[in-house]
């Protein structure tokens, strides 16, 4: 009997040493919801920052799509075509072509990182980060330019940033330079405050195609029920229609609650089930209801799902690769909810609530 009492306790501190083991060596992982759209906002967004500095994580995260995936893509690819302005902006101004672009950038990030005022090879590294379609470190770098060093340029410095980027106006318009996105806002300076010298890149663009398509069919269906319903509003299509505007309505005292603080509104449960709404035409919730598109809202959500396992498998593999401990991914807000899921079931993962830093 002792023996086996013996055995017992030897097992359970073996378990509980294995799950403690196993809990140390997770990566902590803060999806933070975010508006691709900041610039009317009165957020502080410096306390935002604050507490993800405090959590202290060793990557940061953008829905940029890796480099190497834009060769995979279609030229119709919302993606490729959003930053072939940028890109051909940059080619423009620097037509020059070096021989090994990636063992420059190497190059340039070592003496940035022994001495951060070397403008003019910042200036490169900007160029050479667009030239190598890395979108998220070109736009960053060009950032780090306009906020923290253009201040500091000589006369000679002034001239040549002109002759490689033209006037701020121009950047705008060519989407180098997005002052009201989430990444000036918070990522941006984020990554600067904490001294690191890049933003990783997580986005999946492999589905957009059937996502489309999907979304396409939804669309039409959808106006034909909410057509039926206005032709008659005694019929099994008006009820549904009527549900689902109450639905996905905040009250007036949620709504108010939100506006003061959106990110943390943007960040909590409620705002998750009702951006599935927004997004999905009603969502999952609405499902065989009288007109409701089920059949084509369950393809919109599939390709959806295969989108955000693509971005979770990206920033697992690239966590891992860096050996990383905590991470920051900041994200387009609809994202949130399906990735916290996704990556909550894998056990090497635990994920960290936006709303629970201080």
């Amino acid at each position: 009997m002792k023996t086996i009492l013996k055995l017992s306790l030897a097992f359970l501190l073996l378990t509980t040493a294995v799950l403690k083991s196993n809990a140390q060596n997770q990566i902590e992982i803060v999806i933070v919801g975010s508006s691709h759209d900041n610039a009317k906002s009165t957020q502080n967004f410096q306390v935002i920052i604050n507490k993800l500095k405090n959590f202290k994580p060793d990557m940061v995260f953008g829905e940029y799509l890796p480099e190497s995936d834009y060769t995979k893509l279609e030229s119709g690819n919302w993606a490729v075509k959003a930053f072939k302005k940028g890109h051909d902006y940059i080619e423009k101004y620097n037509p020059e072509t070096l021989k090994n672009i990636v063992s420059q950038i190497k190059k340039d990030q070592k003496a940035l990182s022994s001495f951060a005022y070397y403008h003019k090879t910042r200036m490169d590294l900007a160029v050479n980060y667009a030239k190598n379609l890395d979108r998220g470190n070109a736009e960053y770098q060009i950032f780090v330019l306009e906020n923290y060093m253009k201040d500091k340029f000589g006369k000679e410095e002034l001239a040549q940033y002109a002759k490689m980027f033209g006037g701020l106006d121009s950047l705008k318009k060519a989407g180098l330079y997005r002052p009201g996105s989430e990444y000036s806002k918070i990522y941006f300076p984020l990554i600067y405050q904490l001294g690191q010298d890049q933003i990783y890149k997580m986005d999946c663009q492999t589905y957009d195609q059937p996502w489309s398509v999907a979304w396409t069919k939804t669309d039409s269906l959808y106006k034909i029920m909410i057509n039926k319903a206005k032709a008659d509003s005694t019929s099994a299509e008006a009820a549904t229609v009527k549900a689902i505007e109450a639905y996905w309505s905040y009250s007036e005292e949620e709504s108010k609650v939100f506006n003061a603080d959106q990110y943390t509104g943007m960040n909590t449960a409620k705002y998750g089930v009702l951006d599935e709404a927004w997004n999905f035409y009603g969502g999952s919730h609405f499902y065989g209801y009288a007109g409701f598109p089920t059949e084509s809202v369950k393809a919109m959500i599939a390709q959806w799902m295969l989108r955000n396992e693509g971005m979770c498998k990206n920033i697992i593999e690239q966590a891992k690769a860096k050996n990383a401990k905590r991470i920051v991914v900041g994200v387009g807000a609809s994202h949130r909810k399906w990735m916290e899921e996704i990556l909550a079931k894998n056990p090497e993962v635990k994920i960290i609530s936006y709303n629970d830093l201080h």
